[in-house]
């Protein structure tokens, strides 16, 4: 008998111990959630760029072309933006992340020659993004992104000689594909990324759009979620008008 109420109190013990784990793992925060709010500042590099690529600026000795897409790579526990590169003299694909401490950002970059390198660094309000590999080594150790406008933006690539100062490989300027929304037009929204919506997607008889195929396959697997999340989004911005 007292070995039947041993079992019993272990067991209750063990289901309210479970049932606090589940409602502590509703109230944290989605970890997915929380890198989209942190990549929103890049999020309109989303959609394909026409790329020119000069050793300086002005110099037409040395040029060349590339082009690029950006997507967002999403999944239930991350997202991150990447950029996959066509015909690229220095970067082949890279994945831009947040980091683990308050506003670092990681790029992990498979360089045109195969390899693998990551980069660092802090964003630094109304500046550049500077990203520098750790250690020496030869080719790109420094990543500079910059957003002039929605339908433009530059990555200057640098190495890091023997001297220490860094020194300009090339910079690529991209312009967008297509004929982009003029400042303050509205047009569609994703409704993932709340970025620029261009592919139409559809639950329940009513369409919805969102900006890349990484935004079409999360919402295609779990439309609910991702519509609350919306709804939750949209109830926040009236409470803070």
């Amino acid at each position: 008998m007292r070995n039947t109420f041993k079992t019993t109190i272990l067991a209750a013990s063990v289901l309210v111990t479970l049932a606090v784990l589940a409602i502590a793992s509703d109230d944290r925060p989605s970890n997915r959630k929380a890198d989209q709010e942190a990549l929103k500042v890049y999020g309109e590099l989303v959609g394909s760029w026409r790329g020119s690529g000069q050793p300086r600026r002005g110099q037409a000795t040395g040029a060349w072309k590339e082009s690029a897409g950006w997507a967002w790579k999403l999944s239930n526990d991350s997202a991150a933006l990447e950029i996959q590169v066509e015909s690229g003299k220095y970067l082949k694909t890279a994945v831009l992340r947040p980091g683990k401490k308050g506003e670092e950002y990681i790029l992990d970059a498979t360089l045109a020659d195969g390899s693998s390198r990551t980069f660092s660094g802090k964003l630094d309000k109304d500046k550049p993004l500077v990203l520098t590999a750790e250690g020496k080594g030869d080719g790109v150790r420094r990543v500079t992104l910059s957003i002039p406008n929605e339908n433009r933006f530059l990555i200057l690539l640098e190495s890091e000689p023997a001297s220490k100062n860094f020194a300009r490989l090339g910079e690529v300027g991209y312009t967008r594909n297509g004929v982009a929304f003029a400042s303050g037009e509205s047009g569609p929204v994703c409704i993932v990324t709340e970025g620029r919506g261009s592919i139409q997607v559809s639950y329940k008889g009513k369409s919805y759009y969102v900006c890349c195929t990484g935004c079409k396959d999360l919402f295609n697997k779990d439309p609910e979620s991702i519509l609350a999340e919306a709804a939750d989004r949209s109830k926040k911005a009236k409470e803070k008008n």
